[in-house]
């Protein structure tokens, strides 16, 4: 009799809500700004090829240059994933197409690119962002899940990420789900128990929630999200993460 108002008293056992157990994130937009080191990278490239191949300098920004890349993706729509390997062979073809020597060419792709790769990885994090990863670490195994080409090694934030999936590794980009398959492949765990973050309401936020995930949009300019009938939790201030995944 006891245990039974016991029971009553207590009302019915409630379903334990599903748990996240791993965050995967996209990188450009979401970790740092991507634009301006792009740019400032693309500036410092551009600079050296100026000084040790005007010729090819002379081609840079001009309708050349677009020719080119149209024709390696259409003789190979794979490049569409390998973006390192598409920059190298623009340089490659742009200096051809200036005049200069096919070996001669292969090592100016090679500079030019290694140029290029440390001013795209010499990134600005967002307020909170280490912060924030360290914090969630502790509770959660993180992820990152990118169409883009950042190298975390470089950067120096590879020590907080137990998967790390990019276009270029499964030559695939998202919002195709092969991306988010991988992340599954490699947890073994249900889409349900992954929250995705993301700054792309398609390819991030939308995908991810295709998929069975729960997405958190990942919004700086406060704006409203652009895709209907859809509600999504969003965030500007990383150090604001930790609690909405908490309350998930």
């Amino acid at each position: 009799y006891l245990k039974s108002m016991i029971k009553l008293i207590q009302g019915p056992k409630k379903e334990k809500m599903t748990i996240i157990k791993s965050i995967s994130f996209d990188l450009d937009d979401t970790l740092w700004p991507l634009m301006p080191n792009i740019i400032k990278a693309e500036e410092t490239t551009n600079k050296w090829i100026k000084e040790n191949f005007p010729g090819t300098a002379a081609l840079l920004g001009k309708q050349e240059a677009i020719e080119i890349r149209d024709k390696l993706i259409n003789e190979d729509p794979n490049l569409m994933n390998q973006i390192s390997d598409l920059r190298k062979l623009m340089f490659y073809e742009l200096n051809i197409r200036a005049g200069y020597g096919k070996e001669e060419s292969e090592k100016m792709a090679a500079e030019a690119f290694e140029i290029y790769f440390k001013g795209r990885n010499r990134v600005t994090f967002y307020e909170g962002v280490i912060e924030t990863l360290e914090l969630l670490k502790n509770d959660y195994s993180l992820g990152v899940v990118t169409n883009g080409n950042a190298d975390l090694k470089v950067i120096g934030i590879d020590n907080f990420f137990d998967y790390i999936f990019s276009a270029s590794d499964l030559n695939a980009h998202k919002p195709d789900p092969v991306m988010f398959e991988a992340v599954i492949n490699k947890t073994g765990l249900k889409p349900n128990e992954i929250c995705h973050i993301g700054d792309h309401p398609i390819n991030d936020v939308k995908a991810s929630l295709d998929f069975g995930m729960t997405p958190i949009w990942f919004n700086e300019d406060k704006s409203d999200f652009p895709l209907e009938g859809m509600q999504v939790l969003e965030f500007s201030d990383w150090n604001y993460l930790p609690k909405l995944i908490q309350n998930l």
